[in-house]
């Protein structure tokens, strides 16, 4: 089970989450890139004063949210896609998408984006980042079809629901490099039992590729 320090509950209402679910749900997450990626977010101050090269003659909103995630690097936060670049983005993928639900599902992606930052954030409180101006984002990618060791025991022994996206994000303390893994989990469609309000549960972690995240999640699960 995921622990209430580890878990970011969502609510979204029923047609908003099956839109984030049919663009999301199969794929690996658009904008879950390496560095370098424009699909995504860009800390670049030059990329608000260029024009987007353009594919297609759809009409949504060019305009682009600052985020409030501090980019590695560069004295900018990253900064999210527009509407028409998400839309391109997947349409890049042959993904399909309807232009109708880049109003619902970018700003719901940049919404879960800052959650889990927040997350974040509060696993690396009195960490030390704050001895250099806080932590940051270096880099971020995304593999929906591929399972942490805590979603694969969840699935395969425990018999419980699969993520539907699963993001790894690198965040930058002073120098000290430490990832982090999301698993994004939701609420059956299709259960009679669910809530009127889906939820999206976002499990957010230090991973466990170095001694300090198994520092972390040690003195998480004592209290401190």
């Amino acid at each position: 089970m995921m622990s209430s320090d580890q878990q970011g509950k969502c609510p979204v209402d029923e047609e908003t989450k099956k839109l984030w679910l049919r663009e999301h749900g199969n794929e690996a997450h658009p904008g879950a890139t390496a560095p370098g990626s424009q699909l995504e977010c860009s800390a670049n101050p030059q990329d608000n004063d260029k024009t987007p090269e353009y594919h297609t003659k759809v009409d949504l909103s060019q305009s682009r949210e600052v985020s409030t995630i501090p980019r590695t690097n560069s004295d900018r936060n990253w900064i999210y896609p527009s509407e028409k670049q998400f839309y391109e983005a997947m349409m890049k993928k042959n993904w399909d998408p309807n232009s109708d639900d880049m109003k619902v599902v970018v700003p719901l992606h940049n919404s879960i984006n800052e959650r889990v930052w927040n997350y974040i954030k509060n696993w690396e409180d009195k960490q030390g980042g704050e001895a250099c101006g806080g932590i940051k984002l270096t880099n971020f990618k995304g593999d929906s079809k591929k399972l942490t060791p805590r979603a694969w025991f969840r699935s395969r022994i425990l018999h419980l629901a699969k993520p539907f996206d699963r993001h790894d994000w690198q965040i930058d303390r002073c120098g000290k490099t430490v990832d982090y893994v999301i698993d994004f989990y939701s609420t059956d469609l299709n259960d009679a039992n669910s809530q009127q309000q889906p939820l999206i549960y976002l499990d957010v972690r230090p991973k466990l590729n170095s001694f300090e995240g198994f520092r972390l999640r040690f003195w998480k699960s004592l209290g401190f």
